[in-house]
């Protein structure tokens, strides 16, 4: 019986042996994982790309609400734009912003986030501009089939 003993009691110090070399890699994987300069050196790049995504998106929104939004104040007709008229609303921004483009010298420069939040607007309206027209496109069809002609 004595033997049997002796085998338990070794059985269960190589379990603790096993168990406290496992809670030490634990520890060392948890260390690691809450030490922030080392998950900014991992992971900065990741976030630096998610941020500029999300000022891109921002911005193109912001852009996109104050260009297509509603004209109450002025008098202009509230609703929904058609096609005829979106294009023509991407047209003349075009030309506004290729002239700013064409007129622009080392006088009046404009500084570094400011051309890039232009063309982050620029890509943000083009995108609204297409996603709106195909949107447009798609609804065309739903409303004339719906409106019937009065015989």
């Amino acid at each position: 019986m004595g033997q049997a003993t002796d085998q338990a009691r070794h059985q269960v110090e190589l379990t603790r042996v096993a168990l406290a070399a496992d809670i030490d890699k634990l520890e060392r994987r948890i260390r690691a994982e809450l030490d922030w300069k080392a998950r900014l050196r991992r992971e900065g790049p990741q976030i630096a790309a998610v941020a500029g995504a999300v000022i891109v998106v921002v911005v193109g929104g912001l852009v996109l609400r104050r260009a297509l939004g509603k004209k109450g104040d002025d008098g202009e007709e509230e609703g929904t734009m058609s096609l005829d008229e979106l294009t023509r609303e991407v047209r003349a921004l075009r030309e506004e912003l290729g002239g700013r483009r064409k007129r622009g010298t080392s006088e009046d420069a404009q500084p570094l986030w400011q051309k890039v939040a232009v063309r982050a607007a620029t890509a943000g309206a083009a995108a609204g501009a297409s996603m709106l027209a195909r949107r447009l496109a798609r609804q065309a069809p739903q409303a004339s089939a719906s409106v019937e002609p009065s015989s």
